[in-house]
């Protein structure tokens, strides 16, 4: 009896994990589809990270590509294809358990490819200098007050990685 009810427990959790990661981030995409540049923004389902989201599409869906993936397609993308990777992704147990960024970024051998990456991580304390796997990353917490202050601080680093793609041979 009682492993009859830790498995519908189980069952049931599972369930609402799943439901609530299947929620709020899709494949899609924004901006020209002849842009010279192109951005891809693979994000963990949440309030906070989907507003984050939303803030860069309106910085630049008028120069550049923008794909947004959902974490869970993250695997499945040719980062070279892009000239900006930003990964939007919540600190579990201060980068222990993210498996996805950290297969993602491990998989990035080339250099350069590595320099195209911007990492923001929300977490319950944030950093002012925090890495991730040696990538110098961006951390705050996940308060809508501070929204336009986050966006403001991936904009840069994409800023700057879109610049350095316009001046490369």
């Amino acid at each position: 009896m009682k492993q009859a009810i830790r498995a519908a427990i189980s069952i049931a959790l599972s369930s609402l994990f799943f439901a609530h990661c299947a929620r709020g981030v899709r494949v899609s995409e924004y901006g020209p589809a002849g842009a010279g540049q192109s951005i891809m923004i693979a994000s963990y389902p949440s309030e906070y990270k989907e507003r984050i989201t939303g803030g860069l599409i309106e910085r630049f869906k008028n120069r550049a590509r923008i794909t947004v993936v959902p974490f869970d397609r993250l695997n499945s993308i040719d980062y070279r294809a892009y000239d900006v990777l930003v990964i939007i992704d919540a600190l579990h147990a201060w980068q222990l358990f993210n498996t996805r960024t950290r297969w993602f970024v491990g998989k990035i051998d080339d250099p350069a490819e590595i320099k195209k990456l911007v990492l923001f991580f929300t977490a319950g304390k944030p950093s002012e200098r925090y890495t991730f796997m040696g990538i110098d990353s961006i951390t705050a917490a996940s308060e809508m007050s501070d929204e336009a202050g986050s966006v403001e601080k991936i904009a840069e680093r994409i800023e700057s990685i879109l610049k350095r793609a316009d001046t490369a041979p």
